[in-house]
């Protein structure tokens, strides 16, 4: 998270696996990144766009599960960012899943950033009963 804040780019893409099966769901403005060569075509664009993350905080987590050669690290990250000019923070639900290589490096495989919908089949929360009857 360091190296985005500071917009080190090949620290970013350091933490990824240099791999065509690296799958990553990120928070905007398209759905995926598939392979290595297309996460690093973004992160090169996120290093000159008008917007920027500036901080972060873990609000739930981070938690690990995994074995010897799997991890997943999850949790719940509110991001401060700097866009055209605003300050603001964004909550997100995030998910990295982590291999490691015949060298021992850990290097992230896939990533997914979301936030939930307030109500996505029309059904109200049907954890709690609210909404929808």
């Amino acid at each position: 998270m360091l190296a985005i804040e500071a917009r080190e780019i090949p620290g970013v893409l350091h933490g990824y696996e240099r791999s065509e099966e690296v799958y990553v769901f990120i928070e905007g403005p398209r759905w995926a990144s598939h392979g290595y060569e297309n996460v690093a075509r973004g992160w090169s664009a996120y290093q000159t766009s008008p917007m920027g993350v500036t901080g972060h905080h873990w609000i739930e987590g981070p938690e690990m599960i995994g074995s010897e050669t799997l991890v997943s690290i999850q949790g719940i990250l509110d991001l401060d960012y700097k866009a055209n000019g605003r300050a603001d923070v964004l909550r997100l639900r995030f998910t990295w899943v982590l291999r490691k290589d015949e060298n021992g490096k850990w290097g992230i495989v896939h990533e997914h950033a979301s936030q939930p919908l307030a109500d996505p089949y029309g059904a109200g929360d049907w954890v709690t009963g609210e909404g929808k009857s």
